[in-house]
């Protein structure tokens, strides 16, 4: 999938490498657990940046199943709309496989007991 500023966000607005700390921030939350954009954020010292993180987690190509994306909900312990959501697999999906409750509308059960905090 090609680079869309619009989709992703723009290019370096923190700095070379972002991404990649994203990542690997995000593979540290356990099976079973989920955390927030804003949580991911402040575990790289960038509190303000939580809608990067996001636009990060956007930008893994498709397949990429080596960094549990799936995992970080937002502050609300909701899941957030992805345009890849037509996949045969989505986020609540792959919750569901984790072992998380999601609620048909989307709310992440037992959020507080289940939320990973760096």
């Amino acid at each position: 999938m090609p680079y869309d500023p619009d989709r992703h966000g723009p290019r370096r607005i923190v700095g070379p490498g972002f991404r990649e700390q994203v990542y690997a921030v995000v593979k540290t939350v356990p099976r079973g657990r989920v955390t927030t954009y804003g949580d991911v954020a402040a575990r790289l010292g960038l509190r303000r940046v939580a809608r990067h993180v996001g636009f990060a987690l956007a930008a893994l190509e498709p397949g990429q199943d080596d960094v549990p994306w799936h995992r970080v909900v937002n502050a609300k312990g909701r899941i957030s709309a992805r345009n890849t959501d037509a996949a045969p697999c989505n986020q609540r999906c792959r919750l569901t496989e984790d072992g998380v409750v999601v609620t048909d509308d989307g709310r992440v059960e037992s959020f507080p007991g289940i939320r990973h905090v760096f």
